[in-house]
């Protein structure tokens, strides 16, 4: 049985955040982070995130996970199929086009750029996010009755939430030109 407050809420958008988080993880994997903690502490991602991801990369065959270490940590690994699985779907994420998510989107863009090899593609979808993340909102919010304070409250925090999502497009549009010409190599000393 459905939840009111969940029942609205499209899957597709749930999908596709988890297959660019997944990708980007295994990417990092390759690079040659290995547990939730170096995800963290090197890349900004949460272990609220990375942890149910990495399950996923195992679940799929495309990460295996180590014995526990020092302290309980436990590493991960790219598989061949992980690889595999890398090199081929992140094409299908550019393809989908932005998504509207800051995060995800920035995920996207070097995903083409570590492992497609492409700035332009790179680029082109960070600008794409950033026209995106520009026109949400630009809607004229209609005022149902409410109380004058209920009324103003609304309409500032509208006002506020445009000027962020304006200064994220911007903030978008800027790291778009500050890639790197060209990707270091994604793969770990051996």
């Amino acid at each position: 049985m459905g939840s009111p407050y969940t029942d609205h809420v499209p899957e597709r958008r749930d999908k596709r955040r988890r297959s660019d988080l997944d990708l980007f993880v295994l990417a990092l994997i390759e690079c040659g982070l290995a547990t939730p903690y170096e995800f963290q502490i090197r890349a900004g991602l949460s272990p609220g995130a990375t942890i149910p991801a990495l399950r996923r990369l195992v679940a799929g065959g495309w990460a295996s996970r180590a014995k526990p270490g020092p302290r309980g940590r436990t590493e991960h690994r790219i598989t061949l199929a992980g690889r595999r699985h890398l090199e081929s779907s992140w094409r299908q994420l550019i393809e989908q086009g932005a998504s509207g998510d800051v995060d995800a989107d920035l995920r996207v863009a070097l995903l083409a750029l570590f492992i497609g090899g492409d700035r332009k593609i790179a680029v082109e979808f960070l600008r794409g996010a950033a026209e995106k993340r520009a026109s949400v909102g630009h809607g004229r919010d209609q005022e149902p009755t409410h109380p004058p304070i209920a009324a103003l409250y609304r309409r500032l925090r509208s006002e506020a939430s445009k000027a962020v999502i304006r200064a994220e497009a911007a903030g978008i549009l800027t790291v778009s030109n500050r890639l790197p010409s060209k990707a270091a190599s994604r793969r770990r000393s051996q």
